[in-house]
């Protein structure tokens, strides 16, 4: 099954996926155009595709250099005297998103007498350009039938392309439908591997902990012993005990962060002046308990969290406590 996948799929940095690149026409046409299809299957798998794709875009190079490239260089080299009229003269090969073409874009590039300067003979070839609905794409828009004779046949190699790459996908994921099953859950378990071991080489850069899980049944009162923090009281096995926590937004070893130690066996009110942290001290203790029952390191020195049946908290939504300001603060 990994060989399959290995046989069709492309890899990243592999020469043969780069997008097209031609003189005198800006990147992303290329981009838009070839982005979604290269890079997806390996060139042996749709090489006809690929090389009308080059060879395409060859000819639309040519043809927009020789019906363009004098025209542009042509009115560059016009006289602009300061102030005049032709001093908003614009000529550039401009590729224009909404309609997927390379066009000339011009404006007032016309001369008001004709000579016999190189480039003027191009400009009476040039015709509006008109978008897929046949209106005006424009004032500024301008083409000729070689340039639009080459874009058809890029854009087509284009579509031919793409489809190919869909075909030999939908191929690959037919063989691939017998094992669906494996493959989605070796795609999330890696996805849990990663993130595990985001979360402990973050964890332990932050020095956090792996909290010590307690319950009534697997442990006495004499076993309590977490870190060195010796708890004699048999009730203890009810207690969370988080010493030196500090909120999980905040990273000790870069930022000032106040810890607190969390003795609570019951219930406990909590009171204090607006901006003095109540709500830092309930979101992390919470997240603390959160993350230790889900097998986590949490935010402390050391923790013992027992058994809990719930967790709630009730919060304002309106504070913020990254930039240390309170629901009052935030609305005052």
């Amino acid at each position: 099954m990994a060989s399959i996948v290995v046989e069709v799929l492309a890899v990243d940095g592999d020469p043969d996926q780069i997008v097209t690149t031609a003189e005198s026409i800006p990147d992303e046409f290329f981009r838009d155009l070839e982005e979604h299809w290269r890079g997806r299957v390996k060139r042996i798998h749709a090489e006809e595709e690929f090389a009308a794709v080059e060879c395409t875009a060859a000819k639309l190079s040519d043809a927009a250099v020789s019906s363009f490239l004098p025209i542009v260089n042509c009115v560059k080299g016009y006289q602009k005297p300061l102030g005049s009229r032709y001093s908003a003269r614009k000529a550039e090969i401009g590729y224009s998103r909404d309609n997927q073409a390379v066009w000339f874009k011009g404006k007032n590039f016309k001369p008001t007498i004709w000579g016999q300067m190189p480039g003027e003979s191009e400009m009476k070839r040039l015709t509006p350009a008109f978008d897929s609905k046949g209106k005006k794409a424009g004032e500024e828009w301008w083409t000729t039938s070689d340039v639009e004779d080459a874009l058809i046949e890029y854009k087509t190699a284009v579509d031919k392309a793409s489809s190919k790459i869909v075909e030999v996908l939908k191929d690959l994921s037919d063989k691939l439908k017998a094992k669906m099953n494996v493959l989605i859950f070796i795609s999330v378990l890696s996805v849990i591997a990663k993130t595990l071991c985001i979360h402990v080489s973050e964890g332990k850069r932050r020095n956090w902990v792996f909290p010590l899980l307690t319950t009534s049944r697997n442990l006495t009162s004499e076993d309590l012993v977490h870190q060195g923090d010796t708890i004699k009281n048999p009730e203890a096995k009810k207690r969370l005990h988080l010493v030196d926590l500090v909120p999980y937004w905040k990273d000790p070893t870069r930022e000032k962060a106040e810890p607190n130690t969390i003795a609570m066996d019951y219930m406990f009110l909590l009171t204090g002046p607006n901006g003095g942290g109540k709500s830092s001290i309930l979101r992390s203790v919470c997240a603390a308990a959160v993350l230790g029952l889900s097998g986590l390191m949490v935010p402390a020195r050391a923790a013992t969290i027992p058994q809990l049946d719930a967790i709630m908290l009730r919060m304002m939504s309106t504070d913020s406590p990254a930039d240390n300001k309170s629901s009052f603060q935030m609305v005052c």
